[in-house]
């Protein structure tokens, strides 16, 4: 049952540092849009004051990336935070395992 237990954590635990890879991957180039973002919005020349418009259109279009690199920057903190969890409880089963066969074999010793 604790074996299975076990197995069940592990797996699950594998599942999670997967998502973690793909985030990752996902992530990255959005990290290197990112600047090159900024770059462009800063060579452009700044729009005509008449017009507000387009000012508010620019923060839009600052805030978008930022908030698709938010997301899964929140996703994976909270993926980590599983994983975390999810070691924890392997460490708390294995330990209970390793209780569990301890316990019989003292109890045969001293049944003498």
């Amino acid at each position: 049952m604790l074996l299975l237990l076990l197995l069940l954590l592990l797996l699950l635990l594998l599942l999670v540092q997967l998502l973690q890879l793909l985030l990752l991957l996902l992530l990255l180039p959005l990290l290197l849009l990112l600047p090159l973002l900024l770059l462009l919005l800063l060579l452009l020349p700044p729009p005509p004051p008449p017009p507000p418009p387009p000012r508010l259109l620019l923060l839009l279009l600052l805030l978008l990336p930022l908030l698709l690199l938010l997301l899964p920057l929140l996703l994976l903190l909270l993926l980590l935070l599983l994983q975390l969890l999810l070691l924890l409880l392997l460490l708390l089963l294995l330990l209970l395992l390793l209780h569990h066969h301890h316990h019989h074999h003292h109890h045969h010793h001293h049944s003498q």
